[in-house]
């Protein structure tokens, strides 16, 4: 892997360890989207900077990168290397952000300029926490042959790819904004938000090097297809999860088509909540 293929993928693996440790619920919540409407622009700045110091002084208390471990004091707090951790964690959450806010319509390109910095600035600080510990909590560990995860039947592995995803989308499910949501999504937004999810479990599990990956990847000439066929299965799983909670909690009570836009919506945090619990596990 070169240096740059390096980058790209430690890039790719904070925003999507953001996604996952921290940003999914206060994304998609409408108290995190008045606020960014409604507080002034000096509040929502001051929030976003006194925020951001926090998590960096944390992840370089504990020294979240794996790779610097070793590091001394002075070498961990160096003011060139905070400041090269903090556009990082300010890069990772902007773009988590922005990707998740489009993909459900909750900003376009009509969107005012303004509008876009305050959300993104609301929802730096839990995204940019959740990049700062991913490494540290689904970081890749040494394979050293006593972990059987992957000798659990289908059956175990379906159960925790539901049990992922109820754990991780629960609290959405009973929530309005789901329905708001899916009331504004057209089908062309519900194509990008499926197409999210499958590229954020694809990546999560087989590509950014999270708890596992070499346990979960298979070395055979058919391994794309096994790998987009497990993808496909925690999509189903998500989907699946998200229709059961929402019927659980009174929401399935429309047209087909209402409901379709309601399940996909929901199956976002689902899947990725699914795929999650396959890398912890």
């Amino acid at each position: 892997m070169t240096s740059i293929e390096r980058v790209l993928r430690n890039q790719v693996r904070g925003v999507t360890g953001a996604l996952i440790v921290a940003g999914v619920m206060g994304l998609l919540t409408v108290e995190m989207w008045w606020i960014a409407w409604e507080r002034p622009a000096w509040q929502v700045l001051g929030y976003a900077v006194a925020g951001l110091a926090v998590v960096l002084f944390v992840a370089r208390s504990s020294g979240f990168r794996v790779e610097e471990e070793g590091d001394g004091d002075v070498a961990r707090y160096d003011p060139v290397r905070l400041a090269v951790d903090a556009a990082q964690l300010v890069l990772q959450s902007v773009v988590a952000a922005l990707v998740v806010l489009w993909a459900y319509g909750i900003i376009d390109l009509s969107t005012p300029a303004h509008v876009v910095a305050r959300m993104a600035l609301v929802q730096v600080v839990p995204l940019g926490f959740g990049a700062a510990l991913a490494n540290r909590l689904l970081g890749e560990a040494e394979d050293d042959g006593s972990d059987d995860a992957e000798s659990l039947t289908l059956r175990e592995n379906l159960a925790a790819f539901a049990a992922g995803g109820i754990f991780f989308s629960f609290p959405l499910g009973a929530s309005v904004e789901m329905n708001v949501l899916a009331a504004s999504t057209d089908w062309a937004r519900l194509g990008a938000i499926a197409a999210l999810t499958l590229g954020a479990t694809y990546l999560l599990l087989y590509e950014l090097e999270f708890q596992g990956q070499s346990r979960r990847t298979v070395d055979r000439e058919w391994s794309a297809l096994i790998h987009a066929g497990q993808v496909c299965v925690v999509f189903a799983v998500g989907l699946s999860v998200a229709a059961l909670l929402l019927w659980a909690f009174g929401y399935l009570t429309y047209s087909l088509a209402v409901n379709v836009q309601k399940v996909v919506v929901l199956a976002f945090p689902t899947t990725v909540g699914g795929a999650a619990a396959r890398v912890i596990l």
